[in-house]
């Protein structure tokens, strides 16, 4: 069974690409009671259309959660216009440490995955509050990232987005890192195929497209909601996908004391290993810059 807490554009969409995906059985809980019990009923009226068998109910109790194999932190206030992660910050953490520690009363077992921004802050306070072991605890950002950077790889090279492969590493926002030197096209390094100048594109589409998406429409939501439910199903089949989530680190990359974006095996008992790649002066400084983003950020909110 996945708990997700927070009913909103996020936690819902997450929530019913679940069910699409046939992945799991899924609790939905909100403070807003009505609203997770109506969101939930009109999941469920689709179901037949979706041929998914489970359930998912929604409530304002906590205590529904016991069992859970995957908890999943949506809740909070969501990025306006012109507004960075970081601005979100403090209101964002009394919430999610009010979250997480219901988490380790009624589901102290489970995987915890945050979504809610900043996310980096958001794993980092809440692996301090809940002392779980780092690999039951991570944030989703840097997989978003990352299925933008091969979105618009493709669009460039006019080819299948499905035969684009790329990473993104660093924090889920201005800073993050686009992991050029790794990203290819089944196989063949995108610096064979595409000139300077596009790459640089590609690279500042991919980290302004949060930003862009928020500008148009007010908020993101499918985008967010497919790549939870890849994660999640990551984890519940046991799959070890490849993928960059936001982890604690404790020496790897010479870093330590932060939550950051970061390759990393995920399968069945959360993080299985983080990747250290070998990184081009130019890319490990751009990474280090985000690594001192996040920690000032994280310095700011314990100050």
């Amino acid at each position: 069974m996945i708990t997700i807490i927070g009913a909103g554009r996020v936690g819902s969409s997450a929530a019913f690409d679940i069910l699409r995906y046939k992945i799991s059985d899924v609790v939905l809980i909100d403070t807003n009671e009505k609203l997770a019990m109506g969101e939930a009923l009109d999941m469920m009226q689709a179901a037949p259309a979706i041929e998914f068998d489970g359930t998912i109910r929604g409530t304002g109790d906590f205590r529904e959660m016991a069992g859970s194999e995957l908890v999943i932190v949506t809740a909070g206030f969501a990025r306006k216009p012109e507004m960075t992660r970081i601005e979100l910050m403090n209101t964002n953490a009394q919430i999610v440490r009010s979250v997480v520690r219901e988490v380790t009363k009624y589901a102290p077992k489970a995987k915890l995955m945050l979504v809610t921004n900043p996310v980096d802050v958001m794993t980092y306070i809440s692996f301090k509050e809940t002392g779980f072991p780092r690999s039951r605890l991570f944030g989703m950002g840097n997989i978003l990232d990352a299925m933008r950077f091969r979105t618009y790889i493709a669009s460039e090279l006019g080819v299948s987005r499905e035969d684009t492969r790329a990473l993104v590493m660093g924090e889920h926002g201005d800073s993050m890192v686009p992991l050029v030197e790794y990203a290819s096209v089944s196989g063949v390094p995108i610096t064979k195929l595409l000139s300077p100048q596009q790459i640089e594109h590609i690279v500042q589409r991919t980290v302004t497209s949060g930003a862009d998406v928020i500008k148009l429409k007010g908020s993101t939501e499918f985008a967010p909601g497919a790549v939870i439910a890849v994660t999640a199903d990551a984890i519940l089949t046991g799959r070890n996908r490849v993928m960059s989530v936001s982890t604690c680190l404790d020496g790897e990359y010479g870093q330590s004391c932060v939550s950051i974006g970061v390759p990393v095996v995920i399968g069945k008992d959360g993080v299985d290993k983080i990747i250290e790649l070998d990184l081009s002066p130019k890319t490990k400084a751009l990474f280090e810059n985000s690594v001192a983003k996040v920690k000032e950020a994280i310095a700011a909110l314990q100050a």
